[in-house]
């Protein structure tokens, strides 16, 4: 009897291993992991000009869970951004780290790409949630050269 029940923990115990989802990786290019690297470093210190110049494009959209916002303008862009960074700065936001790829997706010149990241107060304690997740829509710029 003992025998069988220590097969069947070991039967559900590796089972259960077995088939618990397991993380994807996503093999992420060098030029994305390149500019997300800049946008957080620009969004850690809130360079309005890097994120507006560099980073985002017009018409900006911003995808909330009961509407959707559309910034036509770079002044409309610079006041959600002025904004935004005010209630950090008031709620004591020091920086943002990047944790993890969550989900890659590449279709021609269009990505779409959720990162889990965490922000911190100036004291570097972590500032609410530790893992959030933002999703983006990219779209390659052809240069001209």
């Amino acid at each position: 009897m003992k025998n069988l029940i220590y097969f069947l923990l070991v039967s559900i115990i590796f089972y259960n291993c077995k088939n618990s989802p397991a993380k994807k990786t996503f093999k992420i290019p060098s030029e994305i992991k390149t500019m997300y690297s800049k946008y957080v470093i620009a969004w850690s210190d809130a360079d309005f000009t890097t994120i507006t110049e560099e980073i985002y494009e017009l018409p900006f959209s911003l995808y909330l869970k009961d509407t959707t916002i559309i910034y036509n303008s770079k002044k409309e862009l610079v006041s959600f951004l002025t904004n935004s960074f005010n209630t950090l700065e008031k709620n004591n936001y020091g920086y943002s780290i990047t944790n993890s790829w969550d989900y890659y997706k590449k279709n021609d010149n269009i990505v779409v790409i959720e990162m889990n990241f965490t922000r911190f107060l100036k004291d570097s304690t972590i500032m609410g949630a530790k893992n959030r997740t933002a999703t983006y829509i990219l779209r390659k710029k052809k240069l001209c050269i």
